[in-house]
């Protein structure tokens, strides 16, 4: 009995570790990425409502930030919020999900729509229920002073890029080194987003972690229920099995 009990938890251990399929190791990642993002996020927000040394730190840091401002940095920081932006993050979700529509990408279509429409929702929702006020350095414009956490601009610039960048590399057109610079190149930019939220003010510190890390909870939430649908469907019709891999559906960690 003992022996048996050991034979499947070294099956169940090493299937969840397999690059073979989505529901091995991929999947597997992609939870504890979900896990990891919720608890800091849970962290977060019980430190921003509770934590007055949390809140020490931020209106430090704002401080600190509003004292090396220069003109060239905000008119810099003001092009890369705006880049980043809820309008340009729209448009992204539009275009992008009429040409899924269109290539009839079903599931990754309802997982988009979800990480868009949903991650907009949770964002209105935290921002109630936290109703923490901008710092007072903030330098955006008007139609931008709504309440300070999460900020919108991370939390929605990391879910455009990060689906973006899924949406790109799961067809298997971009990959090995190629789609280690795009990944790069979107979380240098998601970053610096961030960075400049700070930088005019417009948020504190936590603020811009909390959006990321909400961010990268749902997202891994969306993705980790559009891979478990695909592998349902595909083991229902096993002759589309060798069809899926040929289209490089079934996601593999390392380089191809």
């Amino acid at each position: 009995m003992q022996t048996n009990w050991l034979d499947r938890t070294k099956r169940f251990v090493a299937n969840r570790l397999s690059t073979d399929t989505y529901i091995g190791l991929h999947l597997t990642v992609t939870f504890i990425v979900a896990a990891g993002a919720i608890w800091l996020s849970s962290a977060l927000l019980e430190a921003v409502l509770d934590n007055a040394t949390l809140v020490r730190m931020d209106v430090a840091a704002a401080e600190w930030m509003h004292a090396h401002v220069t003109a060239r940095g905000t008119a810099v920081s003001h092009w890369i919020s705006k880049i980043g932006g809820p309008t340009n993050m729209g448009f992204i979700a539009v275009v992008g999900g009429l040409e899924l529509l269109r290539r009839r990408r079903k599931t990754l279509l309802i997982a988009w729509i979800a990480a868009f429409a949903g991650g907009g929702m949770l964002e209105k929702i935290l921002k109630v229920l936290v109703h923490r006020t901008r710092p007072l350095f903030n330098t955006s414009s008007p139609d931008e002073q709504s309440l300070s956490f999460p900020s919108g601009h991370s939390m929605m610039c990391f879910i455009g890029v990060a689906m973006l960048v899924y949406a790109l590399t799961i067809s298997g057109h971009i990959t090995g080194i190629r789609r280690s610079i795009l990944i790069g190149v979107g979380a240098s930019f998601v970053l610096l987003v961030g960075i400049s939220r700070v930088y005019l003010g417009a948020h504190f510190p936590s603020d811009v972690v909390g959006g990321f890390a909400f961010a990268a909870g749902w997202v891994s939430i969306c993705l980790g229920v559009r891979g478990i649908v695909k592998h349902r469907y595909h083991r229902r019709t096993p002759g589309r099995v060798a069809e899926w891999r040929t289209q490089n559906e079934t996601v593999s960690l390392s380089p191809k």
